[in-house]
């Protein structure tokens, strides 16, 4: 595993702000809506950046703005930044997509073989039925998919893949990954239709509720569409970014008081990191082989 140290930070830091610049300069341009989410909401409210030992940026995207984000970036994405999406990327194990620098190197996984380049994570923001209750049943529906889709994209030895079966809540995922060696493809593209049915069950323009289903906070990603509204301009790293109208009951919604600082010993990134490199890109052979030399 690679750390981003102290003496490392600032360049890393530099790296994600930058894509998330070009990100905004897209979306400005062509009048897609979009918000900073989670902890990137609350630096720009606290520390008017990045909080200091955050090392990702998170924005969401109302749905229709996100489907046409992903359409224009299929075909005029800016020189030296790509797009991953689960759409268009081999073993890409998420849903939401990440715009990414294609001038570095990051592989966060060792058993998923998709290396991509330092990233902004792009969520998209669904429309959700009135009921709280209904909604979060779909939403574990949604996460059960996603797993499943996570485990296709997860490359085990033979050794991992039997030793599933010696834990009796790992048949599920030996299954999926039985079914997967003999159709990948087809499985993948069966798990998005599914999760797409869930995303699109109701119109954004018309429901009063959102939710990110691919969000980690369970039942806080649904609250009411009203937050959103006209965004509020924060500076965030030199930069004017979007945070929802009532930013403050969006991040009370999701961390409570979030104006206070956590203990120090909570001050830490929770990203994995198998390997990385801020000044090249190198493709999964070159990868292995530097890690095998460090064995």
């Amino acid at each position: 595993m690679q750390e981003v140290t102290k003496e490392l930070q600032p360049r890393w830091n530099a790296v994600i702000i930058d894509v998330l610049s070009v990100f905004i300069r897209i979306c400005e341009a062509q009048g897609l809506r979009y918000f900073c989410a989670g902890g990137t909401a609350i630096g720009a409210v606290r520390h008017q950046g990045m909080i200091p030992w955050d090392d990702d940026i998170d924005v969401f995207m109302p749905r229709p703005d996100y489907d046409r984000f992903l359409r224009l970036a299929a075909h005029s994405m800016p020189e030296g930044y790509e797009l991953l999406s689960p759409y268009a990327t081999k073993d890409y194990p998420m849903y939401f997509a990440k715009m990414c620098n294609a001038r570095t190197t990051l592989l966060e996984n060792e058993r998923i073989p998709c290396v991509f380049g330092l990233y902004i994570d792009i969520f998209p923001l669904d429309g959700a039925c009135d009921d709280v209750e209904t909604c979060y049943r779909e939403k574990r529906r949604f996460k059960r998919l996603m797993n499943k889709l996570e485990a296709v994209s997860t490359h085990n030895s033979f050794g991992e893949y039997v030793g599933l079966l010696t834990k009796r809540r790992e048949w599920g995922r030996f299954a999926v990954k039985t079914v997967a060696f003999c159709c990948r493809s087809w499985l993948r593209r069966w798990l998005l239709k599914q999760m797409d049915s869930i995303a699109y069950g109701h119109d954004y323009a018309l429901s009063s509720r959102v939710v990110t289903y691919s969000g980690a906070y369970q039942r806080q990603e649904i609250y009411p569409k009203a937050w959103l509204e006209t965004p509020q301009m924060f500076a965030f790293e030199g930069l004017m970014v979007n945070l929802p109208h009532d930013y403050d009951a969006y991040l009370r919604h999701f961390f409570g008081d979030y104006m206070t600082l956590p203990p120090v010993e909570q001050r830490a990134s929770h990203h994995q990191k198998v390997f990385f490199d801020l000044d090249k890109r190198l493709d999964l052979k070159a990868i292995k082989r530097i890690l095998n030399l460090k064995k």
